[in-house]
C-alpha cells in the first residue's frame, strides 16, 4: 500500500513540475526585454531618479542600471511594450539623454554575468 501511495505521489510531482516549467517558458515568451543607453548617469542618486521614472512605465519589471556603462535594462509584457519614443521621453524627462534603445525577445547580458 505504501509503495502505491509513494508511486502516485512521485508521478504527481513529476507531472506538476513539467507543467510549471512549461508555464515559465510560456511566460518568458510573453516578455519584451529593453536596453537603453543613457548619457548623464554619474552617481547613484542620478540612477535612482531615473529608476523611479522608469518604474512608472506600464508593466516595467526587473529594472537594472549599470551606472558606469550608462545602460538600463528592464522587462515588460509584450502586450504593454512601450514605443522607443515614449521611453526617450521618460529618460529625457528624468534629466538624461537617451542614446540607443533596443528591444529583444531574449534577455540582454548584464555586466555582472560576464564575470561568471
Amino acid at each position: 500500500m505504501k509503495k502505491i501511495f509513494f508511486s502516485v505521489l512521485i508521478i504527481t510531482l513529476i507531472i506538476s513540475l513539467q507543467n510549471s516549467s512549461s508555464a515559465i517558458a510560456q511566460n518568458k515568451a510573453d516578455i519584451t526585454y529593453i536596453r537603453i543607453r543613457v548619457d548623464g548617469l554619474s552617481c547613484p542618486f542620478c540612477a535612482y531618479g531615473l529608476e523611479k521614472k522608469l518604474k512608472k512605465v506600464d508593466g516595467a519589471a526587473n529594472l537594472h542600471i549599470e551606472l558606469e556603462e550608462g545602460i538600463v535594462t528592464l522587462e515588460v509584457p509584450k502586450d504593454k511594450k512601450p514605443t522607443a519614443e515614449s521611453l526617450k521621453k521618460v529618460v529625457t524627462d528624468a534629466g538624461f539623454t537617451p542614446r540607443e534603445i533596443k528591444f529583444s525577445d531574449i534577455p540582454f547580458k548584464k555586466k555582472d554575468e560576464d564575470n561568471k
